[in-house]
């Protein structure tokens, strides 16, 4: 066996008239494949931005309504008046969340401000809407008032 395994693939694995590397096809092959897996993977990553913003909503959501709770229990208080952290009902006197100079007399019940979005109130502390803060983001779809 002359040249062994080596001699076999110099003399089978070149192209014609001594050429070596790939053809046009075989390159145009590969690209496409590349492509339409490029594509796959594209799409599926559209939805993920969505499907995040509005967990973020979600866990902010929870946040304030903690911190809300979080009020109330160490004001000792069963209500609280209507009213919203966007200002959209009566301000005369606002529940503070946060503080950012949080005191013994005045602590604060959210460790991020501003939140991205407002959020509305009954009299019994429970947030029944998110809406638009301001020249914020809009509410992502899909992030809702759950038990409000």
């Amino acid at each position: 066996m002359k040249g062994g395994l080596y001699g076999y693939f110099a003399r089978n694995l070149r192209g014609k008239k001594g050429q070596s590397g790939f053809t046009l096809i075989e390159l145009l092959v590969v690209v496409t494949i590349l492509g339409v897996l490029a594509a796959i993977v594209t799409l599926s990553l559209v939805g993920l931005t969505t499907n995040a913003q509005a967990k973020a909503c979600e866990q902010e959501y929870k946040t304030v309504q903690a911190g809300l709770d979080a009020y109330m229990a160490n004001n000792n208080v069963d209500t609280v008046s209507a009213t919203s952290n966007a200002g959209t009902s009566d301000m005369t006197t606002p529940v503070l969340l946060y503080n950012s100079a949080p005191s013994a007399t005045s602590p604060t019940y959210l460790r991020n401000s501003p939140t991205q979005w407002a959020y509305i109130w009954n009299n019994t502390g429970r947030i029944t809407s998110i809406a638009k803060a301001g020249s914020g983001p809009d509410v992502p779809p899909g992030c809702v008032v759950s038990g409000g």
